[in-house]
């Protein structure tokens, strides 16, 4: 009777726990996630990398990280990223100048779509500009500004410090209309053998790195400033670069805004 018992036991044992056994696997069976999931919930879980995006965010790859969180958003709603240069007439005109250059390269480098371009040049000192003439700025900001802040025409005309404050005055201004632009500073051209204004532009650029602004200090790529050489880069009045110096000039741009190594 014992034995028989032993047995009983034994059988039930073994069919509890294949019992178990077969509860647990229809458990596990239905927590998986059910194949014809819709296209839109199986997306949530699969985010492939877009290729052409990744591409073109690489060749802004020394862009300030603003920047590249804004051209980022300008992908994703399919629209340009503008870029406005601004500041005095050493900036040029025509086909032959640097702004032209840099738009060319830009729009060939990253799309015609993707980038626009804007130049607003001023033939007046920081004080004139913005006491007079910073509506069509403030009107389109644009997604970054490139700003050469008057420095040469501040020269002898306005004080260092007024131009600092008349630069911070502009910056401010547009951040007030939209909070997302960024500025980039540069220097306008060099010129040959002055005291002076070399003092101004290192101001200007202990300026940039003391408030985390980026600078491009293009003048690296030119002639030194006491070389004659650099006379050949510069137009008969010095007011601008000569169609060489606006070459230096936006070959050093060209080589911040488009990586190379992308």
């Amino acid at each position: 009777m014992k034995a028989f018992i032993t047995i009983l036991l034994a059988a039930c044992c073994v069919f509890i726990l294949i019992a178990g056994n077969l509860h647990w696997q229809k458990r596990i069976a239905g927590s998986a996630a059910p194949k014809n999931l819709p296209a839109a919930e199986k997306s949530e879980s699969a985010d492939p990398a877009d290729p052409e995006k990744e591409k073109l965010l690489s060749l802004a790859a020394n862009w300030p990280e603003s920047s590249r969180k804004q051209l980022e958003k300008a992908l994703d709603e399919q629209r340009a990223f503008s870029i406005t240069i601004l500041g005095s007439k050493s900036l040029g005109e025509g086909s032959d100048s640097w702004p032209e250059l840099l738009k060319t390269e830009l729009q060939s480098a990253y799309g015609k779509d993707l980038i626009e371009t804007n130049t607003l040049s001023y033939d007046m000192t920081s004080n004139q500009f913005v006491n007079q003439n910073m509506e069509d700025l403030l009107k389109n900001p644009g997604d970054m500004i490139l700003f050469e802040p008057f420095t040469l025409n501040d020269n002898g005309e306005v004080g260092t410090k007024a131009g600092l404050e008349n630069l911070a005055f502009v910056m401010e201004e547009v951040k007030s209309k939209n909070p997302d632009s960024t500025f980039i500073l540069q220097p306008p051209h060099p010129l040959y053998d002055t005291i002076y204004y070399p003092k101004d532009v290192e101001e200007l650029k202990e300026y940039s790195e003391e408030n985390s602004i980026p600078y491009l200090d293009h003048w690296t790529a030119w002639p030194e400033l006491d070389d004659p050489e650099l006379k050949e880069y510069l137009s008969s009045d010095n007011s601008q670069p000569s169609e060489k110096g606006h070459r230096v000039w936006a070959d050093y741009l060209i080589d911040y805004f488009i990586n190379k190594e992308s």
